[in-house]
């Protein structure tokens, strides 16, 4: 399998995981609604991709259902799944599979890390100033009389001291950085910087058509909740930013 295909795979599997084909069962067991298709029975091993509500499927068997499942003969995969529904046997679509060397899980292993650090690629590449700090206050930005809609963002502004500089090179010691507080659908994982909050702020310039005027336009704005990290994340961001550089 060449790495973009193996790439792809990971893109659309939720749950990819080293299996152990053990049988396959009639259309007509298990039958689960909208899982029409072959089927095989499949125990589950390692675990390299996954939710947290599925990592509890690790030894357990599952079924496989798509085009070919009934065609992998008894012996061990790499599967990329998609998950159909949970119970007492979970059901699961076979996007594709492999077989399970041990170069197989090694390639798949590293397209799974590819795949899951792409987000913060595409936000570091984009991020004007990169800092390790400390949220040394907050304060919330004068409410307007009338609401500006039903998800309002309940902008708030935070003072940042720096404690070093990962990305950019014009920071001085503290630095205004603009977040929305409000725990609406649209904004509750958006990063709330209060005071005593330590980490990595992944920063842009405040967008003129998001924000009110009345916000100073050389500060900061951190609203993805990619844009405020723990500490201990700082080697995926370096990581990101020499992959940035390897691109061009």
């Amino acid at each position: 399998m060449d790495s973009q295909e193996l790439l792809r795979l990971v893109e659309g599997a939720g749950f990819i995981f080293r299996g152990q084909v053990i049988g396959h069962p009639a259309p007509q067991e298990r039958a689960v609604p909208g899982a029409e298709g072959q089927r095989a029975t499949v125990a589950v091993g390692e675990i390299l991709r996954s939710t947290e509500v599925m990592k509890g499927l690790a030894g357990r068997e599952v079924i496989l259902v798509g085009e070919h499942p009934s065609g992998v003969k008894q012996g061990s995969y790499v599967f990329f799944t998609t998950c159909l529904s949970l119970g007492e046997h979970a059901v699961l679509r076979d996007l594709g599979h492999w077989e399970a060397s041990a170069e197989a899980v090694r390639d798949t292993a590293e397209a799974v890390r590819t795949a899951e650090e792409q987000p913060l690629q595409r936000r570091v590449a984009g991020a004007e100033l990169i800092v390790n700090g400390r949220v040394a206050s907050s304060h919330e930005l004068a409410k307007p009389s009338i609401r500006r809609s039903e998800h309002d963002p309940d902008w708030w502004i935070a003072r940042v001291t720096v404690r070093g500089v990962i990305k950019g090179s014009k920071a001085g010691k503290e630095i205004k950085v603009l977040f929305a507080n409000s725990d609406d659908i649209a904004w509750y994982k958006s990063p709330k910087l209060h005071e005593g909050s330590s980490g990595i702020f992944i920063l842009h310039r405040v967008n003129p058509k998001e924000v009110p005027e009345e916000v100073d336009r050389a500060t900061y704005q951190a609203t993805d909740p990619l844009d405020f990290l723990p500490a201990e994340r700082l080697p995926e961001v370096e990581r990101a930013i020499e992959s940035r550089k390897g691109d061009r």
